[in-house]
């Protein structure tokens, strides 16, 4: 038996509906649907799933990295806004400020002309701050931090302070000390640091700066250079090994003379060459009556500089 015309219209409508129905529901499965179009979905499903979570991940790191950045500038201000000034074993004004908003705070560093510029801290360990904001919020960004084993009162202060700070993407903490890697220029317009401990304002020249591997298993002779550890050099023979260490392996060469009893400054970050790898910047504290401008004319980058073995790295 043929079907009228109306029950044919009837049926078109029906059936155009449920196409219609049915591609609204493109994501999800439905009775009827076919193996393929199942799979199809569930492709479709995870796709969108890991869409999401992308988003969600981006949207957090922006989150941080703006947050990071408000805090710094926040700090420098507020930090600027102060006269920095110290009477014997007195704490400086821009001290006072950031140990109101944290007691944690050892000091403040800042490297002219550059992302460099905010307080440091120290504890009685190295991990407090690896994902801690200045202001005490979580942060992967973290905060800068002397070394824990680092003495620094206003009547002593260890022979080599050690600063460490997260390699930022977005160029916070030590995110842009990577401008320096072999790049001489920057190094001529960036050749000193400032770091005022709570107590005293300093200057100091940067010497030298590297790549260097952390575990010994990624050099061909087995040998690290543990420059974490060189935190007292009285003994003169500690400072020799100190120096011969970092003259083999600096990429550059300054006009900065260095001498045993000298004080200095490290600061030490992530480096991306390979897993895992530290860029380190070297820097020595002007001297009572020194000139704090650096002579960057005579500045070469070393082309004998010791270089990670990138076929044991590799292997």
């Amino acid at each position: 038996m043929s079907m009228s015309k109306s029950a044919k219209k009837a049926y078109k409508k029906a059936l155009k509906a449920k196409k219609k129905a049915r591609r609204g529901h493109w994501l999800l499965i439905q009775k009827g649907d076919s193996v393929k179009e199942v799979l199809s979905k569930l492709f479709t499903q995870f796709a969108v799933l890991v869409l999401i979570g992308c988003g969600v991940v981006l949207a957090n790191e922006f989150r941080l990295s703006f947050s990071a950045k408000q805090l710094n500038d926040s700090l420098k201000d507020l930090y600027q806004s102060v006269i920095s000034h110290t009477a014997d074993g007195h704490i400086m004004a821009g001290a006072e400020e950031m140990l109101k908003i944290n007691p944690d705070t050892v000091g403040y560093i800042r490297i002219d002309g550059t992302e460099v510029d905010f307080p440091v801290v120290q504890t009685n360990n190295n991990e407090d701050y690896l994902k801690t904001a200045f202001d005490g919020s979580s942060n992967k960004a973290g905060t800068v931090f002397l070394d824990y084993r680092n003495v620094l009162t206003a009547k002593k202060r260890s022979d080599n302070l050690v600063l460490y700070g997260h390699n930022q993407k977005d160029r916070t903490m030590f995110g842009s000390l990577k401008d320096y890697k072999k790049n001489l220029n920057h190094y001529i317009q960036h050749p000193t640091i400032t770091f005022n401990s709570n107590y005293e304002s300093d200057v100091y020249k940067i010497f030298a700066y590297f790549v260097t591997e952390v575990k010994p298993e990624q050099t061909s002779d087995g040998v690290i250079f543990d420059y974490h550890n060189y935190l007292d050099l009285s003994d003169k023979a500690v400072y020799n090994e100190f120096m011969e260490n970092i003259n083999e392996r600096t990429q550059i060469i300054t006009s900065v003379d260095v001498k045993y009893g000298d004080e200095f400054l490290t600061l030490s970050t992530c480096s991306n060459e390979f897993e895992p790898s530290r860029f380190v910047i070297f820097a020595r504290k002007v001297r009572k009556g020194e000139d704090p401008t650096v002579d960057t004319s005579s500045a070469y980058l070393n082309p004998n500089a010791k270089e990670p073995d990138w076929k044991v790295i590799f292997r």
